[in-house]
């Protein structure tokens, strides 16, 4: 049976409520029985005192209240103050006869060989059991009415408490991703530590799950080519012999499927990136080179307008994949064969042609009217300039779409 931690919380608050009043009603019995009997004994004590004075004055004892009794130890004592007289002890001066009346007993030296027992029938005095039978019922209605205070006091604690928790626990059942925009998460406690715990937690779990299916489509959307290719050299090794052109250039999608894999599982793992030092330009014509056929290659102007001395610090294997992609993507959509890369030592330049581009280009399965793609190219590009820590721009300014990438050398 599920249990609502709301009703735990009520029961506790309602028991400690009730335990509290309970106590402070015995406490406040036995705070008047104790003030009742002590009056009682100032009052006994001051007529002993007086008896005192009277025998030193040679006066006969002759209480002046008519509840009290005295008797000489040189005069007989009556049967019925003698039984009190024997049930009283030293440390005990209050006895309860057979009637249930309600004695005090004080022993007063007068002399050598005189003693006087003074016996104060207090029975009338007692206010409290007269009163407990008198407002008993008022009293009754008191602690009802304690209890109905308690309780909602209890109920309404109890709900100022736990909705908080039974608020963000319905946010992480049913709508995890609202947990950022409660108020919860602005609160500083405890309540507000465990809502930005839960966020914390639930954006790493939905960020892996996020670069999983991207790893998944970069996978796809990258080894496709080279895979296809591979493919074609091993059939046709089959047939006849490959030459040593066709062995080197298998020996490159080889290599570049490794480095791609090992690239992607970085990337996905949110791995920090080892970076390097390298040539820009250099590494920029060798990508071309391993990625275009002789004849894209003698189709396409390219301007590369890129420092031979120009050094960047970079994962270099996520530049080879950023590079083929943007080269890719301009070589299938571009309008014009003219595609455009610059850099110098604060920002790195794509250009080429084009009519129109997606509303947001660089975001997750955003592609063009006429592509036939998933959308998945730019939005690899993106997240490898962000991996490399680089702020990434494009825009689409006369038919001229550009991506830039800007760094810090």
């Amino acid at each position: 049976m599920k249990r609502s931690i709301r009703r735990k919380v009520f029961v506790l608050l309602l028991a400690f409520s009730c335990f509290i009043s309970v106590m402070f009603a015995g406490i406040a019995f036995v705070v008047s029985f104790a003030t009742e009997d002590k009056v009682i004994e100032n009052v006994l004590n001051d007529e002993v005192d007086y008896l005192r004075e009277r025998y030193k004055d040679g006066l006969s004892l002759t209480p002046r209240l008519s509840h009290v009794a005295v008797f000489t130890s040189n005069q007989p004592m009556p049967l019925e103050y003698q039984e009190l007289l024997a049930s009283a002890s030293s440390a005990d001066q209050e006895v309860t006869d057979k009637q249930q009346r309600h004695w005090h007993i004080k022993t007063l030296t007068l002399s050598e060989d005189m003693t006087a027992y003074v016996f104060l029938n207090a029975t009338s005095w007692l206010a409290l059991p007269s009163i407990l039978n008198e407002v008993s019922l008022l009293l009754f209605l008191l602690l009802v009415a304690s209890l109905t205070i308690a309780f909602a006091i209890a109920y309404g604690l109890t709900r100022k408490i736990t909705r908080p928790l039974i608020h963000l626990s319905e946010l992480v059942t049913t709508q995890p991703e609202a947990i950022s925009s409660s108020l919860e998460v602005e609160r500083q406690d405890e309540i507000g530590n465990l809502a930005r715990s839960f966020q914390r937690t639930l954006s790493s779990l939905q960020g892996a799950l996020t670069r999983e299916s991207d790893f998944t489509r970069d996978a796809g959307h990258e080894l496709r080519t080279p895979i296809a290719v591979i493919k074609n050299y091993l059939t046709l090794q089959q047939r006849r012999p490959l030459t040593p052109d066709e062995l080197s250039e298998q020996e490159k999608q080889i290599n570049y499927v490794s480095t791609c894999v090992d690239s992607l599982m970085a990337l996905a793992r949110a791995e920090v990136v080892e970076k390097q030092t390298f040539y820009l330009r250099a590494l920029i014509e060798e990508t071309l080179m391993n990625t275009l056929s002789e004849e894209q290659l003698e189709r396409f102007d390219f301007r590369i307008d890129v420092p031979y001395d120009l050094k960047i610090t970079a994962h270099k294997a996520l530049c080879i994949v950023l590079i083929r992609n943007l080269i890719s993507n301009a070589v299938n959509y571009a309008q014009s064969p003219e595609i455009s890369i610059e850099a110098t030592q604060s920002y790195w330049r794509f250009s080429n042609s084009a009519d129109s581009v997606p509303e947001t280009p660089l975001s997750r399965q955003s592609k063009g009217k006429t592509s036939e793609g998933i959308g998945q190219g730019l939005y690899l590009v993106e997240r490898i300039a962000a991996a490399q820590e680089w702020k990434c721009d494009c825009s689409l300014v006369s038919h001229k779409f550009s991506i830039t990438f800007y760094w810090s050398i």
